[in-house]
Order: structure tokens, then sequence, then C-alpha cells
């Protein structure tokens, strides 16, 4: 929250900025904007995880029901195709690389142990699916869209 709405920092970065505080200012002025820090449980089954590194405040979400998981990561990957086989590599967006890199091994390491489903805009198409570790990056397996209706 005191990057995003920061007045100071807007001016002076990108674009995103301006985005971000059009997204958020609605909920800021209706009173509806309620910040959390560090692993909050936002509602039953839904719990907010810290993956800083990205940007600051960067959060993944944990969804809990019928006893699956579905690992809801936002930016903590970019280019799959690179990132899955090379966890370690970052990209120029990542504030800070190195904690990107250490969150995404992380929270991949326990998609892949805990057999959960991961989603994310930046994964390939359905957007959903399983990680597999391979060597020392992961494997992405989509689940069949078809399945999802």
């Amino acid at each position: 929250m005191d990057h995003w709405l920061s007045e100071d920092a807007m001016a002076k970065a990108k674009d995103s900025f301006k985005a971000a505080q059009a997204a958020l200012g609605p909920y800021v002025k209706a009173g509806r904007f309620k910040p959390f820090e560090g692993s909050a449980e936002l509602v039953p089954g839904i719990r907010a995880n810290p993956s800083g590194g990205h940007t600051p405040g960067h959060t993944s979400y944990l969804v809990e029901s019928g006893g699956q998981k579905l690992l809801v990561i936002g930016d903590l990957i970019h280019v799959a195709a690179v990132q899955m086989e090379n966890p370690a590599v970052t990209i120029s967006f990542d504030s800070d690389q190195k904690g990107a890199a250490a969150t995404r091994k992380k929270e991949f390491d326990a998609a892949a142990k805990g057999g959960y489903l991961i989603g994310g805009a930046h994964l390939q198409f359905p957007g959903v699916g399983y990680l597999r570790t391979e060597g020392k990056g992961y494997r992405f397996v989509p689940v069949n869209y078809t399945q999802m209706r």
C-alpha cells in the first residue's frame, strides 16, 4: 500500500503507478480498501501470502476448498518457457531480483511437493496447471481446459 499509493513514488515512476492508483483509488475513497500485512486469512479458504521481490507488497493467494489447493501466483513468473527450467532467472521489472528468485523457488517447491494447482496470467493456456520438479527447475503441466467446466 505504502509503495503503490505513494504520490512521491508515482511522480518518479512509470505509468504502472497511475494504473495501480486508478484501480485502487475508488476502493480507497469508498472506504473499502483494507490493507493487510504478512500472511493473512482474508476470508475462510483464502490466504494471502507475501511473495515479494517482483514489487513491494507483491502477494500470492492460496485458495483451499474441498481438500484441494490453488496458488494464484500473480507476477511470480513472467516467461514460463525460461523461468520454469531455471527459476533463478529474473526480469528487469523485479524490484528485488534475488528476492523474486527466492520467492519463486519457495512457492514453486511448495506447489510441486503439495500437488496443488497454480494459476497465473503469465502461464500457458489455460493459465492453470500443476508443477512437477524437473532437474533444478520445474515443468508446468496445464490442466485440460475441457475438464475445467
